[in-house]
């Protein structure tokens, strides 16, 4: 069942594969740009850091949110970024902290696994 990363800190990235390879679920990397045209399956999980350019990223997660079906989205802030936090939390996602991110994503794999496991498929005319 892999977890999906949108990628915009290669250091960000690195911490999340390390997660996933010790979770046993593989990383698939997207674009922030691509994001729009993609289908997630249920169960799908979608790790998103909202510290980095925080207003962009919360409207990424707010664009994940509203998908059909949505992904569960893992948005990473650091602990004292609370009101950032309580952002990303209203805009449905699991909210995470740097030093819990593990604890949370594998919260988040184990709460949306489905008989096959999320996957994503191309939209249809892409």
């Amino acid at each position: 069942m892999p977890v999906f990363l949108v990628q915009d800190d290669l250091f960000f990235a690195a911490r999340v594969e390390a997660v996933a390879r010790r979770l046993g679920a593989p990383v698939v990397a997207i674009a922030f740009q691509s994001v729009d045209g993609m289908h997630f399956e249920p169960g799908s999980v979608v790790v998103v850091q909202v510290t980095l350019h925080p207003e962009r990223q919360l409207r990424l997660v707010e664009r994940l949110r509203q998908k059909d079906p949505p992904p569960t989205v893992v948005a990473v802030a650091g602990h004292l970024e609370t009101g950032l936090r309580r952002r990303a939390r209203a805009l449905g996602a699991m909210v995470a902290s740097h030093s819990g991110m593990e604890r949370t994503i594998a919260r988040a794999i184990s709460s949306s696994s489905g008989p096959s496991g999320p996957s994503v498929l191309p939209r249809a005319g892409s």
